[in-house]
């Protein structure tokens, strides 16, 4: 593994210690760095090689060196005597130097794909206790090795979780530097936090820092293609999966009818008393994936840990709050909103079906549904169906109610974003927060 031009990776200190800490034990010296794919993983363990080649690495690893041994490749061959002999060779090499060595294997699913390759795993980590780090997809790590009773005990997990918004600035410092250095191009520090904001809206919805590297390194190649200085909104508007034919053609009241709805949305989230732990990475009028337009929210990890029935009501409300936007504008709803309807529907019936947060006394305190999901139908008669599903209506009027009662008392500052996106298209979490902060200290005293 080179690790020469290999800049340090910033934001994932926590499990690089614990990384340091399995591998400095004499027995058990393994390390499954376990998470979804491109959530930085291998980075991780490319950044243990800098360090040891840099001798940042622990006292006790000073003289040792990382070794990639790469299964997949070896699958290639077909005849197993060739395979058997080939692992062989490596696992002899691997037991000689042990002392000398940290063993590295990218996608630890390929060690269990041969009869030979799960025999030097084993070995490797249950016998000889030679130091070693991998990476695996967590539905692969459940499924092959916590449920593998002969190697589970061994194993320790080391869980790289996707990182929070505020967190990918620093982590990807290092490679905006190599992008900026390659094509030549530069960026602000605006555009880097449009570009990780926004990120959101690719083809691969995730936060995840592969994901958004590899939109990083598109719009880099955008800007250096069409020969500007610097990386703009269009070079990572590019990167997406837009319909920009579809908006072409979209006139400009509906334009403005997207606007206000999701504008709707985004000032019901804003403004609901029991939602504090979600933010907005952006707003877009565009269309994306499946979507008119798109409110990108975010849960703040922690925050909130067990749910209210008020707070459930409030998700209702931001659900609905694209609908009571649209009307505003136009005096008219539109099909628009099937999918939210969707959504505050599901929650409304959780409420009464699921938590047992009824506020009537004979559905209060207990559910209607079983272990996995399935409403238990020898409960409901008719009757009840009828009581429930009235209830369920009662919860989605107070929900709209709220929705309505936020938007009116905003109206103002609706018609001010929904204007703004409609110039500028999409608009991230800190640019509508400074056009609220602006409308609350200037523009609710010159209405």
């Amino acid at each position: 593994m080179k690790t020469q031009t290999m800049l340090p990776i910033a934001g994932r200190e926590n499990e690089i210690e614990k990384v340091w800490f399995y591998l400095s034990q004499k027995t058990r010296n393994n390390v499954f760095l376990v998470g979804k794919t491109d959530v930085g993983k291998t980075a991780i363990a490319k950044e243990i090689a800098r360090q040891i080649s840099t001798n940042e690495c622990p006292k006790e690893f000073y003289e040792k060196r990382l070794i990639m041994f790469d299964p997949e490749k070896l699958l290639k061959i077909e005849k197993d005597k060739v395979m058997e002999g080939k692992v062989k060779k490596v696992f002899n090499f691997l037991v000689k130097n042990k002392k000398k060595i940290v063993l590295y294997v990218d996608q630890a699913i390929f060690m269990k794909m041969d009869y030979w390759l799960i025999r030097m795993l084993y070995a490797v980590i249950t016998t000889y206790n030679i130091p070693f780090i991998t990476t695996v997809r967590e539905e692969d790590f459940e499924n092959y090795f916590l449920q593998d009773s002969a190697i589970a005990k061994y194993v320790n997990e080391v869980y790289v979780k996707e990182p929070e918004y505020e967190e990918l600035g620093s982590m990807l410092e290092g490679h905006i530097e190599r992008l900026k250095a390659k094509y030549r191009v530069n960026i602000t520090d605006e555009m880097i936090k449009f570009g990780i904001y926004t990120s959101c809206l690719s083809e691969s919805p995730a936060y995840n820092p592969g994901n958004v590297i590899s939109i990083f390194e598109k719009a880099f190649l955008e800007a250096k293609r069409k020969e500007k200085k610097y990386v703009d909104k269009k070079s990572f508007l590019s990167c997406y999966n837009t319909y920009i034919k579809l908006y072409n053609n979209t006139s400009v009241t509906e334009k403005r009818r997207i606007a206000y709805h999701e504008t709707g949305h985004y000032i019901v989230a804003q403004k609901c008393e029991n939602v504090k732990d979600e933010k907005i990475a952006c707003v877009s009028i565009l269309p994306m994936m499946d979507f008119l337009g798109v409110n990108w929210p975010y849960k703040i990890t922690g925050k909130t840990l067990n749910y209210t029935r008020e707070y459930l009501i409030d998700q209702i409300a931001i659900y609905l709050g694209g609908r009571v936007g649209e009307k505003i504008f136009s005096a008219t709803e539109s099909t628009g909103a099937s999918a939210d309807l969707q959504s505050a529907t599901n929650i409304a019936l959780s409420i009464v079906m699921y938590y047992g947060l009824s506020r009537k006394d004979e559905n209060r305190n207990r559910t209607y549904v079983n272990d996995y999901g399935n409403v238990r139908e020898y409960l409901i008669s008719n009757t009840k169906k009828e009581e429930l599903d009235k209830e369920v209506q009662e919860i989605i009027d107070e929900g709209y109610e709220l929705a309505e009662k936020i938007v009116l008392a905003n109206k103002k500052l609706l018609e001010i974003i929904a204007e703004r996106l409609l110039e500028e298209e999409i608009l991230t979490g800190e640019q509508l927060e400074e056009i609220c902060k602006h409308y609350e200290s200037n523009g609710k005293t010159s209405e």
